[in-house]
């Protein structure tokens, strides 16, 4: 008996409980019914043609008008980078660091004789190079000639009168170009104060010359008077400055005229990763610099003190 009371006590509703009840069920069939009957009768609206061309159209020019300015920013041209001013290069199309870094490399002494070498400024990146190369004017480097080549003076004898002996000839004692001072430099014809000390700068930038056609990556050295002078200059390569790739940190590579900083980083991170390396042809094996970047650097490297 207890349970039926239980069940009469709490599912048994008064009069008014069942009103209110059935009040609050019609209510909310009519608000569903409301709300099917507003998606029924209601009609999308149409779409204006031509007002969206005209929003598709001001989108368009907006989108001309930025192209417009960036175009005004500058615009590529055919230059030469060993040549080329500072008002003509700010009006070029390059990244701001980019003409920083190439002022700063020509300053040091610096020139580019082939595409990669300007590739190599510091900031360049790939999309940027493709887009200049084309642009690219670099001069044709004249082939050296030494002086087992050059071609015989005519002998002072022939042009005498008879009986008249040519007087004897001052030895000429070649400098040798890594040690030789500003003083000996201007010696030779057509280097004076400018020249000399550019030679002696970027003679300091590399660590000392490995071959004698380095100098026409002189500032300002003509290939003629680099030709005039050969014949005057000695090289002794064992006083090139090496730099031990195990120990090196990337700012110290990276200050060398041949390394990038991404083959300096690219150096220091393999070290990291791999060890030390016990033979300098693992740079080129393993491509952490381009074939003709390891063939410049290479006399420049070593791996054991």
């Amino acid at each position: 008996m207890r349970f039926r009371e239980i069940i009469r006590d709490y599912f048994t509703f008064t009069r008014n409980e069942r009103i209110g009840l059935t009040i609050l069920l019609f209510l909310i069939l009519v608000a569903f019914a409301a709300n099917q009957l507003v998606f029924y009768f209601e009609k999308p609206g149409k779409a204006d043609q031509e007002k969206f061309k005209q929003l598709l159209a001001m989108l368009e020019q907006k989108q001309e008008n930025e192209r417009a300015r960036f175009r005004l920013r500058g615009s590529l041209f055919h230059f030469n980078p060993n040549t080329i001013d500072s008002l003509a290069l700010d009006s070029l199309q390059l990244p701001f660091y980019v003409k920083k870094n190439l002022l700063a490399y020509r300053a040091k002494g610096g020139r580019f004789y082939a595409d990669a070498d300007f590739r190599k400024i510091y900031g360049m990146n790939d999309s940027v190079f493709e887009a200049i190369k084309p642009y690219l004017q670099l001069d044709k480097r004249k082939p050296t000639i030494y002086a087992s080549e050059r071609k015989p003076e005519q002998p002072l004898s022939s042009i005498l009168e008879p009986g008249v002996k040519e007087p004897a000839r001052p030895a000429i004692q070649p400098i040798e170009i890594n040690a030789a001072t500003a003083a000996e430099l201007k010696t030779l014809y057509g280097i004076g104060d400018v020249l000399s000390s550019r030679i002696i700068k970027y003679r300091d930038l590399l660590g000392g010359f490995s071959t004698l056609e380095q100098l026409h990556e002189v500032y300002g050295l003509k290939p003629e008077t680099i030709e005039n002078i050969l014949p005057y200059l000695k090289l002794d390569t064992g006083q090139v400055k090496q730099i031990n790739v195990n120990f090196a940190e990337p700012d110290e590579l990276a200050r060398h005229p041949y390394v990038s900083w991404d083959a300096a980083k690219a150096i220091v991170d393999f070290r990291s990763g791999n060890g030390f390396m016990n033979d300098l042809q693992a740079i080129r094996l393993n491509k952490l610099m381009s074939e003709e970047e390891f063939q410049k650097i290479y006399p420049y490297l070593k791996t054991k003190n």
